[in-house]
């Protein structure tokens, strides 16, 4: 499995070892896994024994020689080296307790300027010859050079001052420099142990973030450590995130910048327990008689999948003959309870076999899941190289790698999962990324939020058509405007021998005072509310929507907590190629959105299977998240680079819904009939029977009450047709067009 982010080992060589060789190998690894722990006795030891020789109190051929050795050439300060060595095992140890600190290395030179310049001053002023330095005074013989090089060119008594003043500015600039501590004053980044001993600066959590690591500890502390046989463990690295920060791409000064987004997110898994649950995989697949290696790992924000490779079962056959037979993939994946029971986890995704792989992939939750910001994801290369305007940033993959589409190239979405698995988040998210790339010219939001709470926070915004509805008598009449301006979309279309959107754009670019579409995007936050309410007509506003809305610029994001069969029917499905699942209650469920299990074994708060149209299988993401402070922020900054005027804010559906309302209890068809009065521009009752296929009596009725709406005039004998009291509105300005 090939990934920039980390590296692989096996945990064995090909032919595994044996009799000395197994213990050799054994006594490395146990050397290596405690090389701090041995480096700081055995620098506490030859500080104490240094200490001592200097003192008398230890005599040999082997201490005598290093103490001479240290007196000819330090002198009077040859006591700094088991200082030294005292200094370097204690860091050694606070490394090992899991407090590294950051070793001050300008605080250290300028100590050793000092020292030095030190020794050289007392050589001078003491106008100490060789012999007696080689002897042990003064600054030894260190000292003795330094001295007897600068008073060959300024004398004595001035190579002595000037020495002494470096000395002194060297240990005042030692002391004004900022000093070891466990955690650094700078509150934009933290120091953070790795697992195998190192320590590296990553960004300090935000608030949330923050919130979230205290939540984990309680949790880390009580994570069970439970050893592995020899012949299972693994010796994986996780390579630590590379501190290069990618710079935010050029953007159009007319839309937001990405400052107005939090930065951060970090995968903060250890080598230790990769490892450990790699071995745990390994050792319980074997008591089960499934020999199988774990070849690899990617390790994303809140899962890790672990590449396993089947390997051989030996059998007799009846002949006596013994064959090798590959582990069946089904008998891996029927094991997905015993490997979470071994691993602690709450749930395991087995994904058999990974599409384009050899092996099978077990998704294991880990222990701290990383929160995956929406601005990291919208400054990722897989967004930017999409170019489009509806470009969306769902989250990261079960690798890390940020996953991005088009929602023009989907071109309607369909979203389902239970209540705080992160649906309502997943949508906000949507919406933020279109308001990031996208003006009010060229884009245009309709969004229907049942539920009151979510999307009522885009309320303002210049984008929105309207307001937020939250209301489901309005809801319905939204719809049947939206199907409407589709229609005179493709009237457009036609009028301008258009193929799509874009096509009539860029012809009416050339042209002035011509009306330029923009896209127009409907969120739904909740469909199961519209559907046990107005099913029928909920269902097939809907579905036209969908078969007819790409070419106009119309798109529909459409999500539920129910992915039940009433909810969900054939037809809705058959249009909604692109699906998100986040955790939903029961396999059945998970069949209805995706048309395969999965999403029952996800584990909530944003955690979801995205299934792409051009996908066979779909793929694990952790989804992008977006406070209320962020969606904030971005409503601010439109609201002052646009201001809505008043009557601009008067949604366009306003007039259907007082139509609606007058007409209480009439006819469910009075709408069609109105416009196919205007179209026509005249009426009777045996046009009515004969366009909308009704029976003579309705058709009369409807006359009536088109008369009674003032639509047309009285009755007249002979059998006229009636007078056409209102006009199409195009007809109207073609006729005043005319006169002028």
């Amino acid at each position: 499995m090939p990934s920039s982010r980390r590296k692989t080992s096996r945990a064995a060589p090909p032919n595994e070892p044996s009799g000395w060789s197994q213990i050799a190998w054994d006594l490395a690894g146990r050397l290596r896994e405690h090389a701090e722990d041995i480096g700081a006795v055995l620098l506490s030891a030859a500080a104490l024994l240094t200490l001592l020789g200097m003192l008398r109190w230890t005599s040999g051929a082997l201490v005598d020689g290093w103490i001479d050795l240290l007196r000819r050439w330090l002198g009077w300060f040859s006591i700094a080296v088991p200082l030294t060595l005292v200094a370097i095992a204690t860091v050694l140890v606070l490394r090992r307790l899991g407090t590294p600190l950051d070793i001050p290395w300008l605080q250290v030179i300028a100590v050793e300027f000092g020292v030095f310049a030190l020794m050289g001053a007392v050589a001078a002023f003491g106008n100490l010859s060789l012999a007696e330095s080689e002897s042990g005074s003064g600054g030894g013989l260190i000292g003795w050079g330094l001295s007897a090089l600068l008073s060959g060119v300024l004398g004595r008594i001035l190579a002595g001052i000037l020495l002494l003043a470096v000395s002194v500015a060297g240990f005042i600039v030692a002391a004004r420099l900022p000093g070891a501590a466990p955690r650094p004053t700078s509150p934009l980044r933290t120091l953070v142990p790795t697992e195998d001993g190192d320590s590296e600066w990553l960004p300090e959590p935000r608030p949330l973030e923050a919130i979230v690591a205290r939540e984990r500890e309680p949790e880390e502390s009580q994570a069970p450590r439970r050893s592995v046989p020899r012949e299972f463990r693994k010796t994986f690295k996780v390579e630590a995130p590379s501190e290069a920060r990618r710079r935010s791409p050029e953007r159009d000064e007319r839309l937001p910048p990405y400052d107005l987004l939090e930065k951060g997110e970090a995968t903060r898994i250890t080598s230790r327990e990769i490892n450990q649950m790699a071995g745990l995989i390994e050792k319980t697949l074997a008591d089960f008689g499934l020999p199988a290696k774990v070849v690899d790992f990617r390790t994303g924000p809140a899962v890790t999948q672990f590449a396993v490779e089947p390997g051989f079962v030996e059998h007799t056959t009846p002949d006596g003959e013994v064959k090798k037979q590959k582990v069946r993939v089904s008998q891996i994946s029927a094991l997905a309870s015993d490997l979470a029971l071994a691993l602690s986890a709450p749930a395991l995704r087995i994904e058999a076999p990974v599409p384009g792989q050899a092996y099978v992939g077990i998704e294991v939750p880990n222990r701290r899941a990383a929160l995956v910001r929406l601005r990291s994801a919208m400054e990722s290369d897989a967004f930017q190289r999409i170019g489009s305007p509806l470009s969306i940033a769902l989250g990261r993959d079960v690798a890390g790698e940020a996953v991005a589409a088009d929602l023009a190239a989907m071109p309607h979405l369909l979203i389902a999962g239970t209540t705080g698995s992160g649906k309502s988040v997943c949508i906000t998210s949507l919406a933020t990324c279109l308001l990031f790339n996208n003006s009010p010219d060229d884009l245009r939001l309709v969004m229907i939020d049942p539920k009151m709470v979510e999307l009522v926070r885009f309320n303002g915004v210049a984008h929105l058509i309207g307001k937020v509805e939250t209301e489901l008598e309005r809801i319905t009449v939204v719809l049947r405007w939206c199907t409407a301006e589709m229609d005179r979309r493709y009237k457009l279309l036609e009028q301008a021998a258009a193929r799509d959107i874009e096509a009539y754009n860029r012809r009416m670019r050339r042209r002035r005072d011509v009306e330029r579409l923009p896209r127009l995007v409907i969120m739904i936050d909740e469909l199961a509310d519209l559907m046990m309410m107005a099913p029928d007509q909920t269902e097939h506003t809907l579905v036209r929507l969908a078969q007819m809305g790409r070419a106009t610029g119309l798109h529909l994001v459409v999500a539920t907590q129910r992915p039940s069969t009433d909810i969900l029917t054939g037809l809705i499905k058959a249009n909604f190629p692109a699906r998100i699942s986040f955790a939903v209650a029961s396999m059945i469920d998970s069949r209805v959105i995706l048309d395969s299990t999965g999403a029952e074994t996800l584990l909530g708060k944003g955690d979801m299977l995205y299934v792409s149209p051009e996908a066979s299988a779909p793929v694990r993401i952790q989804g992008a998240f977006v406070d209320d402070a962020e969606i904030e922020r971005l409503v601010t900054y439109w609201q002052e680079q646009r201001e809505v005027e008043p009557e601009q804010r008067r949604a366009p559906w306003e007039d259907m819904l007082v139509r609606q309302e007058a007409q209480g209890d009439q006819d469910e068809i009075l709408e069609q009939a109105i416009e196919l009065v205007k179209q026509t521009g005249f009426a009777s009752a045996s046009m009515l029977q004969r366009r909308l296929r009704i029976g003579y009596p309705r058709a009369a009725r409807l006359m009536d009450e088109l008369e009674d709406l003032g639509v047309v005039g009285r009755s007249q004998s002979g059998g006229k047709t009636r007078e056409v009291l209102i006009r199409d509105e195009e007809e109207e300005e073609d006729g005043e067009d005319d006169e002028t």
